[in-house]
């Protein structure tokens, strides 16, 4: 007769010696410790993505080498790295794995990517949306414009993959000929200057006007906002639809109202300024998303103030723009003060180059639309982590976050991130180390050299490669020779 055993799987931390206990303990205290602090970005980064959160919103049934959490810091440091490859990224989470006494996956880079299109939108938007929050937190007062926060948004473009579905969404110039080109995907960006983070970027298809696109960012400008665009965002309907949510505009007038411009109308506000009243269009405009019970809920008029300023183009030669904005009382906003403010639109031009050339991530090495869009969403995770870092030693210098260097603070990250790792189980020394870290970080300042001058030329020769005028398997090229010709 076989004995039936009692209290079955019943927890040893109850039931055991004190020192099976403790062992027990340990091991659980172990086994967290390493799936916490796998990557070393998941300790530098873990005041603002805790090991926690991103567990509570990990929507992986199972702990898996290709799990959400994995997979994440391991995309994260692919973009931080330059835009590396997908076998780099496989071979960071292999030495992860090894380094951490866990069984170490194998094979090639097909797990990783199967693994980065399970992961989630809405993962990726949660994630997002936590490190805006801190960046929100961060903000001092004296990044604030006359207590307005600053906003700008501007347009670009990336690059895709040539394969079948992205060329069916984001069709590739009609100059290229099919198989010659690459599908280009349009972005709208919409960049908080307070802190430097990316509020949201758009896609869309590069044809679409980026301000038409713009009137889907609208959700995220709020009252005491001011919004900041260059001309082509100058229209009466995304003026009025950011007057409406309690935000203000400064933007460059458009070529089509400055065309048409009478100074002589509206009443005089100084000798640089003056204070016009704009009726709405007759029509709903063909380009507009609005429905037409939208269109006609906007108001009927708009005052408008616009501000004439004189400026040096890159040639040298005296130019003059005109401004508009919706900040009409000269006594508080002085004209030199706004179109000293204006000249601010340009940090969102740097950011997009901190994204498409420091980064290298002005062609995306993906093959769907559904992973571009994913590709954007990690993007701005990792642009607006490493502002998160900025706005710290920001703070510790007592400089404005634009003073430091993207650059610099990025090689830092990128060198410390595995001193961090070895810390994950020592809160005070990992403490420690982040304020050591934060210290050299606020070293890493703009050398500011007003009147320089820079010509956009280039001094270095690229390859004598020739251009592919054909699709591959059509293209034959001549040995030995710089000249190529078609096949017949």
């Amino acid at each position: 007769m076989t004995k039936q055993p009692v209290l079955t799987n019943f927890p040893s931390t109850i039931i055991a010696t004190a020192k099976r206990r403790l062992q027990v303990c340990t091991a659980r205290f172990r086994a967290s410790v390493i799936r916490d602090s796998l990557s070393g970005y998941a300790v530098l980064f873990g005041k603002v993505l805790p090991a926690k959160f991103l567990a509570s919103i990990d929507p992986t049934k199972r702990q898996r080498s290709f799990g959400h959490v994995p997979v994440f810091w391991a995309w994260l440091a692919q973009i931080l790295e330059g835009n590396a490859s997908c076998l780099k990224a496989l071979g960071l989470l292999q030495c992860w794995y090894q380094e951490a006494g866990l069984p170490v996956p194998q094979g090639d880079t097909s797990g990783y990517c199967q693994g980065r299109c399970r992961v989630s939108e809405d993962f990726l938007k949660n994630i997002h949306r936590r490190v805006l929050d801190s960046l929100r937190r961060g903000r001092r007062e004296e990044d604030l414009w006359r207590g307005f926060q600053l906003k700008a948004i501007d347009g670009s473009s990336l690059k895709l993959m040539d394969t079948e579905a992205n060329q069916k969404a984001y069709p590739q110039p009609s100059s290229q000929k099919p198989g010659c080109g690459f599908p280009v995907m349009g972005i709208t960006g919409l960049l908080n200057l307070s802190h430097d983070g990316w509020e949201a970027i758009e896609c869309s298809n590069f044809r679409e006007h980026e301000a038409r696109v713009a009137h889907r960012l609208i959700d995220h400008v709020s009252k005491g906002d001011l919004l900041l665009g260059d001309r082509s965002f100058c229209s009466y309907q995304l003026i009025a639809k950011v007057r409406e949510r309690g935000g203000h505009v400064l933007m460059r007038l458009h070529h089509a109202r400055h065309r048409k411009l009478d100074w002589r109308r509206g009443r005089k506000l100084s000798r640089l300024s003056r204070r016009v009243t704009w009726r709405k269009p007759d029509k709903l405009p063909k380009t507009s998303d609005l429905s037409q019970a939208q269109w006609d809920a906007l108001p009927e008029t708009m005052e408008v103030r616009l501000i004439k300023v004189s400026f040096e183009d890159r040639t040298g030669q005296l130019r003059n723009l005109v401004l508009a904005t919706t900040l009409l009382d000269a006594d508080e906003h002085e004209d030199l003060a706004l179109s000293e403010l204006y000249a601010r639109r340009w940090e969102i031009e740097l950011k997009l180059r901190d994204l498409k050339t420091t980064l290298g991530l002005e062609f995306l090495e993906v093959r769907t639309p559904a992973m571009a869009k994913k590709s954007v969403l990690m993007m701005m995770i990792a642009l607006n982590l490493l502002r998160t870092v900025m706005q710290e030693a920001a703070t510790e210098a007592g400089l404005p976050t634009w003073q430091l260097s993207f650059k610099g603070i990025l090689d830092l990250v990128l060198a410390s991130q595995g001193s961090f790792r070895v810390l994950a189980g020592t809160p005070f020394k990992r403490r420690r180390r982040h304020r050591q870290f934060i210290e050299i970080c606020a070293t890493k300042r703009l050398d500011l050299r007003p009147f320089r001058r820079e010509p956009r030329a280039v001094k270095r020769r690229p390859k004598p490669h020739a251009y592919l005028t054909s699709p591959r398997h059509e293209y034959q090229e001549i040995p030995h020779r710089e000249q190529h010709r078609k096949a017949a």
